[in-house]
């Protein structure tokens, strides 16, 4: 840096003199990055586009690098941009990218970018079903983990018809209705995210209505001081 400056050329014969224009020399050194890429959680199947901004003299060349878990980092864009958009078939997994920008003095390396790679969201508890009596109702739960937006939706299924959706009001639970008939029906819990959804094990809620006699206990003839057992059956829901 110290040969930077202004530089003129005098060009003597006898005692004439003519000078030169002036000419400025600049000594310039590497880049400098101004903006460095920032990374995110992307979905499977969509892709991120990174940015990195840098300044300096001379002519500024950027190329992208990628390194995942216990690799090394490999070059994967030399097209000579500032940004770089993330490939859509990436597994699922921790990626690292950088930015590397040189000029005829060097180069230099931005800060590392982590985009995760998330797939669909797993189930941690499914719902459970229970019996439940005519006019009552029963909560079922589900809990999932995941990256991204998690939205819950809740379906219903009776014998003989299809699944069909009784609730989108995105919530971990869902409490049956109390005007169901009798009969046996299953639910299950839908749970996405950008990625894509699962769907929970099915929960049987039996809806039983009160019970009836089956068998009725039989009169009989005794004498004072013995014992008779009288005996009754009934069916339906839960007998006490």
């Amino acid at each position: 840096n110290s040969d930077a400056g202004s530089y003129v050329c005098t060009v003597m014969s006898g005692s004439l003199s003519v000078m030169s224009n002036t000419a400025t020399l600049t000594v310039y050194g590497q880049p400098v990055i101004l903006d460095h890429p920032t990374g995110s959680d992307v979905p499977i199947g969509r892709n991120i586009t990174l940015t990195c901004r840098a300044t300096g003299l001379g002519t500024l060349v950027y190329s992208w690098e990628r390194r995942s878990s216990g690799s090394s980092w490999s070059t994967v864009s030399n097209v000579n941009t500032s940004s770089y958009t993330t490939d859509t078939r990436l597994a699922i997994g921790q990626y690292m990218y950088r930015c590397r920008v040189r000029n005829e003095a060097g180069s230099v390396v931005s800060n590392r970018a982590t985009v995760n790679v998330y797939g669909p969201p797993m189930l941690i508890n499914h719902p459970i079903g229970s019996d439940v009596s005519m006019g009552r109702s029963t909560t079922l739960t589900c809990r999932a983990s995941g990256l991204g937006t998690l939205v819950y939706s809740w379906e219903r299924r009776s014998s003989g018809s299809s699944w069909t959706t009784v609730s989108n009001d995105n919530t971990t639970s869902y409490t049956t209705d109390t005007s169901l008939a009798i009969g046996q029906y299953m639910y299950r819990c839908i749970v996405r995210n950008e990625a894509r959804s699962v769907v929970s094990n099915s929960a049987t809620v039996n809806v039983y209505g009160p019970p009836t006699i089956r068998t009725d206990p039989m009169s009989q003839l005794t004498t004072v001081g013995m014992n008779v057992t009288l005996n009754c059956e009934g069916t339906g829901g839960r007998l006490i």
